[in-house]
Order: structure tokens, then sequence, then C-alpha cells
């Protein structure tokens, strides 16, 4: 008779603890709950009401006044810092000394300098860390990834990345100091997204011009990645249009807009949509599977790609700077 062999025990969920109790912050309570790795403990705001609503709301057992108050208190294994743009880089260097595992929204400061910085003072502290670009997490993404994979190789990305410059400035939610960084605040997502399909550039020729920003607004660049796929990346932030991404594969192109939607075409002229998983349904795309890779960094050390930590974010940055460097007036 063979003895029954006995399932290994489960391991505890991880402690979370939440800085920051605005609209992102919400975002993520709400995927936790479908993150049952991760188990939230705590919240700490400047303003101590928004964070008591949301403690309320989602069943958080304290309300910290301060990221410390938190860390003593609730004794988090894993912190979440989910601040204003504005407020990111110097919250981070200040929960850097905390010595947990970070998750930390994007951007992690307003302009290269910041980001570096902030990445030199994590490689200090030898810190685990992990930036939330989380349409790197879209399942719709590796899908069409591998639509294209299943016909041959990845021949081009495209990229548009037009912002909505006056909804922005409309919602009210963003200072003065956020929209005149733009660039880097939000417009990183989509250009990521190169570095995310294609690689490190070994190549980009880059053209920008300025209508209103300061930063510039209007975008228009050409590259070349590793394995000689090519890509382009454009933009125009004060004309209609949205966010797109256009695969190229070897009989077969796979285009995102919106992105959360895929359609692969074939070259025999068939068609098939790409669904989301269900698991994303009414939340914002990608927090789940980002959620879960930040379970694994904490619980392993080790952060998997598709995600990024700290320098692979500085890269990012960097690139968005080469794409605004030195623009031009279109007065």
């Amino acid at each position: 008779m063979t003895a029954a062999v006995s399932a290994p025990p489960k391991a505890e969920p991880l402690r979370i603890g939440l800085i920051g109790a605005g609209f992102v912050a919400r975002q993520h309570l709400m995927a936790l709950a479908r993150v049952p790795e991760l188990v939230p403990v705590g919240i700490a705001s400047r303003t101590r009401e928004k964070a008591q609503s949301l403690a309320d709301e989602f069943g958080l057992p304290l309300v910290a006044d301060s990221p410390a108050e938190l860390v003593e208190t609730a004794r988090p294994d894993a912190l979440m810092v989910l601040v204003s743009p504005q407020a990111m880089a110097p919250l981070t260097l200040e929960c850097l000394g905390f010595g947990l595992p970070l998750f930390l929204e994007k951007p992690v400061g307003l302009s290269v300098a910041e980001a570096e910085d902030v990445a030199k003072a994590a490689r200090a502290a030898s810190a685990r860390a992990m930036v939330g670009f989380n349409r790197r997490h879209y399942s719709v993404f590796g899908k069409g990834v591998a639509k294209i994979r299943e016909r041959g190789r990845l021949l081009a990305v495209h990229i548009e990345g037009s912002e909505r410059m006056a909804v922005a400035r409309g919602t009210g939610r963003f200072s003065d100091a956020v929209l005149r960084a733009w660039l880097f605040a939000n417009a990183t997502h989509t250009i990521d997204l190169l570095r995310h399909f294609g690689g490190e550039p070994e190549v980009a020729h880059a053209l920008c011009a300025s209508l209103h920003e300061p930063l510039g607004d209007q975008f228009a660049a050409c590259l070349r990645f590793p394995g000689g796929v090519l890509g382009s990346y454009t933009a125009n932030w004060h004309s209609p249009g949205g966010w797109g991404v256009i695969l190229k594969g070897e009989g077969v192109s796979v285009e995102f807009r919106p992105l959360e939607t895929g359609r692969v075409t074939y070259a025999d002229g068939t068609s098939e949509v790409i669904e989301p998983d269900a698991d994303e349904a009414g939340l914002k795309a990608g927090f789940v599977g980002q959620l879960r890779a930040f379970a694994d960094l904490v619980r392993t050390g080790v952060l998997a790609p598709p995600s990024l930590d700290l320098e692979g974010a500085l890269l990012t940055m960097r690139l968005a700077g080469k794409l605004a460097a030195a623009p031009a007036s279109l007065d």
C-alpha cells in the first residue's frame, strides 16, 4: 500500500501596507481583492479622511498618519507607494529606509534626474522594488505576441501615444508641475511599450515640436531594435486620437486600439479578436497581473519579466527624454 503524500503547506498571505489614498490606491485595493496571496493590512495618507474612507470600504484594520507609523504598527511584509506623481520621488527615498520590498506607482520622478537619484539610492540600499507599468501585464498583449511568434519573427512595432491634454487639464486631478512634466508623468506608458515589445533600442532618430507643452507635444521617431526589428512612435497631444499599438509579423498583424482590446489579421484576410483574461473584468487592465508579479518578488527576491524595476523604469524615462530632446516651437 502506497503511503499518501501530503500536500505542501499553503504559504501565508503577504501583508501589504498602502501609502496614498487617492484614485489609484482605490483601483489597487479593488485588484488586491482578487489576489489572495496579498492582504492589505493598513493604509497611510496625508489626508486621513480619505484613508479612513478607503479603510472602511475595503475593511482595512489600520489607518496611520505616516509611513513610519504604518510600518511600525502594521508590520507589513511589503509596501505599495501610490501617491501623486510629484510626491513619488521624495516618498520613495523615504520608504527605501524601511528595508521592505516596494511597489511604486509610475512615474518615480517627474524628470530623468529625479529618476536617476531614486535608482541610485535603491542600488545603494540593495532594494527590491517594482514600478507599476501595468500595461506590460495586459493579457491581450501576451496573447498578441504569441500569435506573431506562431508564424515567425516580429518585424515591426508601431506605437501611437497621443495624449488627451484637454481632458487631463480638465479633471482637476493634476498639479501644474505634473501637467508640465506630462511626458514623464503619463506619456511614458506608451513610450515604455517600445521597449516592452521591441527591447532596448539600438538606434533612435526623433523629431519633436511644441504647440503648447514645455517638453513637447508633437513627436515622431523611428527606431531599430535587436534582431533588426523596426519601430515607430508618433504622438500628437492636441489632435483627436488616442493610444494604439500595431505589431507586424510574418503574414500576420496584431492591432490594439484601444490598448485593452486586440485583433489579429492574417495574410489571407481572415481575422480574430483577442479577448482579455476574465480576471481583468471590471478592473484596470494589468493590475491583477502586476500584483501577482509583485507577490513573487516579495517571496523570491526575483522580479521576472515583463515587470520593471527601478533600473528598467529609468531606461524608459531616458528614452522619453531622448524623444523630447530640443523641442522646436510651432509658432
